[in-house]
């Protein structure tokens, strides 16, 4: 079967019908708003040093957009970055053979079209012959051969999506414009996963190596990539400080045409304090809020006549995830207690009253959520009797409660979680750290916490996203998979479902999978959430893309008269 703009697509109903879901942006207005999920994660992390790109044929001055982060940036390197605001730098400055448009349908990017076997296990791409990386080296099959070995040799970031279905040995260069991917199996994925594979320029990697442990690729260029550019995205790195923010500068040489109005210069900063982005945006030295801003910051901004706050349902959720390997939490019973014991209806009339509470552990505007999967509600009585016949007495019960500290209202649902718990019997110590802090805890089942407020929307843009990062024992010791769930019915749906091409059936398998994970109370599902962020009115053009960071496009934006 042939790929390109018409052969190459996801069904765009593995996220809401077709039709449904443009009356739905339509109704709510096409211009997005910015970050998905997640928070920042530290890796990477060495010190403050700023970096500088080298793209030499970049603007340098003109309009410049402004915008604001809350979080620290970590490494900027395409193999390693996994949250929002590294996706952020990474769809910038960097380009994958495909991209997702605000359908979720996969679109021709690097490469021009492809080709898919019938049986559906080799894929040829070929590339476009206009695209040049910053340096001025043309855009090869060869850099893409050398990107996707080492996203795989490094093994971190998105990797596990590649293992076990693909080979280093099965990427096989055709000539300099077309590559060839044979797959180890069927794998229904694979298109959607590579908007998650950026290019880099394997010359200048190569030119700067370091000492390392892969042979005659010294580091893979790890030291260089995490502090500089080896992109050909619509903008280059400009500068770099990474407890400060990122800039980017326009590079008038890429493929994709800008708009009229498209900014030269993109200026994004760090800042946490809610008082100094109510300021900026009064004084318009900030052209875009970031998305977690308070509930009163964005009612100031709505308030001003040179400012709009944009609201769009998203495609992820607020879980309080359960550690399923940690005593206590290790009980089912205990997880369910902590599940009926909350008061979710407070969060979304008090604490968070922008946001849609959540059914289930898939969002409704996924086109495969389960409507009447199983969704616990507030019930201390039934909480206090699942306790009771598990053996449970008041006092036999400590946990711990994990967020991120520089958010406001993650900390007023931590004291509501904690007065809930009290009310059926279990003591919850709370523990606030910086979301880099939460990161390192995840990676082993010991030093996660019992329970963990986490973001989390689809990395890539399809459902499958939503249950493999999360659930699945293989990508378990992340920020994403903090319940270190390892089930083997839970791993085998996900399983059937990746080789299962007809949409009908993987349908059918995702609602299995809802309420197999429902009933094993391994999160509570706080809501599901809305994306909301603040804009001068004469910025426009941000679009939702259901991919993780990818609203950030910022050759999508342009200033209005």
């Amino acid at each position: 079967m042939s790929g390109g703009r018409d052969g190459g697509r996801i069904d765009p109903r593995d996220l809401t019908s077709r039709g449904s879901r443009r009356d739905f942006l339509a109704g709510l207005g096409a211009v997005g708003a910015a970050g998905l999920a997640g928070c920042s994660s530290d890796a990477e992390d060495t010190s403050s040093d700023t970096a500088t790109g080298d793209g030499t044929t970049t603007s340098q001055s003109g309009s410049t957009l402004t915008a604001n982060i809350s979080q620290r940036l970590g490494t900027i390197d395409p193999a390693k970055g996994t949250d929002y605001v590294q996706a952020m730098a990474l769809v910038n400055l960097y380009d994958p053979l495909v991209f997702p448009d605000s359908e979720g349908e996969i679109q021709p990017h690097l490469a021009s079209d492809w080709s898919v076997s019938e049986d559906g296990t080799t894929y040829t791409f070929t590339l476009r012959d206009d695209a040049t990386f910053h340096s001025g080296n043309p855009v090869s099959a060869e850099d893409v051969k050398f990107t996707v070995e080492r996203f795989m040799d490094l093994g971190q970031g998105y990797s596990s999506l590649l293992t076990g279905v693909l080979a280093p040995e099965n990427i096989t260069v055709e000539d300099e414009r077309t590559i060839t991917f044979e797959l180890d199996r069927p794998y229904t994925p694979f298109l959607s996963i590579l908007v998650l594979v950026f290019v880099v320029d394997e010359e200048l990697v190569m030119n700067n190596l370091e000492d390392g442990d892969y042979g005659e690729r010294g580091d893979y260029g790890q030291a260089f990539i995490n502090d500089n550019d080896a992109g050909s995205g619509a903008y280059a790195l400009k500068d770099f400080t990474r407890g400060t923010g990122i800039t980017f500068s326009r590079y008038d040489d890429h493929f994709e045409s800008f708009p009229d109005g498209a900014f030269e210069t993109v200026d994004v900063e760090i800042i946490t304090e809610n008082s100094t982005v109510l300021t900026r945006m009064k004084n318009g030295t900030l052209d875009m809020t970031g998305q977690y801003q308070s509930s009163q910051t964005y009612g100031a901004i709505e308030e001003m006549d040179h400012a709009r706050v944009e609201k769009i349902p998203t495609f992820g959720l607020l879980y309080n995830k359960i550690n399923t390997q940690k005593p206590p939490t290790d009980d089912p019973a205990v997880r369910e207690a902590i599940a009926w014991g909350f008061d979710y209806e407070q969060v979304v009339k008090d604490i968070r009253p922008d946001m849609q509470k959540a059914q289930g552990p898939l969002p409704p505007t996924w086109g495969a959520h389960k409507e009447d999967v199983l969704q616990p509600s507030y019930d201390p009585e039934r909480a206090k009797r699942v306790l009771e016949d598990a053996g449970y007495t008041e006092g036999d019960i400590t946990i711990t409660n994990t967020f991120t500290s520089s958010y406001a209202f993650q900390e007023r649902i931590a004291l509501l979680f904690k007065d809930n718990m009290a009310d059926i019997g279990i003591d919850v110590e709370l523990n606030p750290q910086t979301w880099g802090t939460i990161t390192e805890l995840a990676t082993t089942p010991e030093k996660t916490p019992h329970t963990s407020q986490v973001f989390y929307v689809p990395t890539y843009p399809s459902a499958d996203s939503m249950f493999y990062n999360q659930f699945h024992s293989e990508a378990a010791n992340t920020w994403m998979s903090m319940e270190h769930l390892d089930n083997e019915q839970v791993n085998s749906l996900i399983e059937e479902a990746r080789r299962t091409p007809n949409r009908e059936e993987r349908v059918e398998i995702y609602g299995e999978l809802q309420s197999v994970l429902a009933e094993l109370y391994c999160d509570m599902h706080l809501y599901h959430t809305v994306k909301t962020i603040g804009f001068q009115n004469d910025v426009e053009g941000l679009t939702l893309r259901p991919a993780q960071g990818f609203e950030y496009t910022f050759r999508d934006l342009h200033a209005t008269e």
